[in-house]
C-alpha cells in the first residue's frame, strides 16, 4: 500500500495564517481617529449659555483675544463706562481700560432664552466686590454675541432705535 502524498501532514500545505488583529490595536486606533476629528472641530461653543461662560471666563483669565473672537463684528456693549458699538470700538475699550487680573466677573442664575441669556452678575476688583447687577443681559446669534450688557440698558437702546438686531422681534 502506497501512502498518498497529500495525506501527509507535513507535505500538506496550507495557506499562511493571517496574525489576528488585537482588539486593543482597533480600540486605539478607533480612539485616535476620534482624536483627530474632534481637534478638528471648532472650540468655540455653540449654545448662548457656554457662549456666555465661555466669553467671561477668557476674561477672566484676561484673555482679550479669546473674548473678541466670541463677539460679532458688529456686537454692542453697554457698561458703566459707556456703550461700544462693534468689535473694534470694544477691542479699544476693553484695550485702555481693562486690567487682566484685576477686574473679575462672577456669573450665577443663568437662564436661555432661546438667543437671550440672563443672568446676575458681581464684578470684582482686586478681590473687593463692587457691584452686583441682577439684570445681566447677552445676546447671542449663530455662536456670537451680538449684545453684552444689562436688560436695562437694552430697553433704553431699543426704544430709542427699534431696528437694532438685538432688540425683540429682530
Amino acid at each position: 500500500m502506497t501512502a498518498n502524498a497529500s495525506s501527509s501532514p507535513r507535505e500538506h500545505s496550507q495557506p499562511p495564517r493571517r496574525p489576528r488583529r488585537s482588539p486593543f490595536r482597533v480600540g486605539l486606533f478607533l480612539m485616535l481617529i476620534g482624536i483627530l476629528l474632534t481637534s478638528c472641530t471648532s472650540a468655540q461653543p455653540g449654545d448662548p449659555v457656554s457662549v456666555v461662560q465661555a466669553a467671561y471666563d477668557h476674561l477672566n483669565q484676561g484673555d482679550l483675544n479669546g473674548y473678541l473672537e466670541l463677539l460679532s463684528d458688529d456686537a454692542v456693549m453697554i457698561d458703566r463706562s459707556g456703550r461700544f458699538d462693534g468689535s473694534k470700538a470694544i477691542r479699544d475699550n476693553l484695550t485702555l481700560n481693562f486690567v487682566p487680573g484685576q477686574i473679575r466677573y462672577e456669573l450665577s442664575d443663568l437662564s436661555s432664552g432661546g438667543n437671550e441669556v440672563i443672568y446676575t452678575i458681581k464684578v470684582y476688583e482686586d478681590d473687593t466686590l463692587v457691584a452686583t447687577y441682577e439684570d445681566g443681559l447677552t445676546i447671542v446669534v449663530d455662536g456670537k454675541i451680538i449684545f453684552d450688557g444689562l436688560e436695562r440698558y437694552r430697553s433704553v437702546e431699543c426704544n430709542f432705535d427699534p431696528a437694532q438686531a438685538f432688540c425683540p422681534g429682530n
